[in-house]
């Protein structure tokens, strides 16, 4: 599968992209939130990773201008926070999962797996 990885953490970026890179994925990364909500919105990816916490622009609004926008594939959350009102916002904002980091290798290579549509 082809998938999106936005995450301005470049060790996170590095672990998730290697997990998934090991089970056959094709994986695009930006650190640039921007940058990655532009691809998201104008190339085609089985599924799309966004960590919630990035400066400038956050997980949650990414996931809500793609949803608007028309992006119907399978987008996950990747966040530290995980309190009731955390995944409520991730629900309301139109994300198909949400992740608690740390994420186990084996944890993220099944999200994506249950998740992934396959082009």
């Amino acid at each position: 599968m082809r998938l999106l990885l936005v995450d301005d953490n470049p060790v996170n970026l590095e672990l998730f992209r290697d997990t998934l890179e090991g089970a056959g994925h094709d994986v695009v990364t930006e650190t640039d939130p921007r940058v990655g909500a532009s691809r998201a919105g104008s190339e085609r990816f089985d599924l799309i990773l966004l960590d919630i916490q990035m400066p400038g622009l956050d997980g949650y609004a990414i996931c809500r201008k793609l949803r608007a926008g028309g992006v119907s594939g399978p987008i996950v959350a990747l966040s530290s926070n995980a309190l009731p009102e955390h995944l409520a916002a991730g629900n309301a904002a139109g994300f198909d999962a949400y992740l608690t980091k740390p994420i186990a290798p084996a944890a993220l290579r099944e999200a994506v797996a249950k998740l992934g549509r396959p082009s």
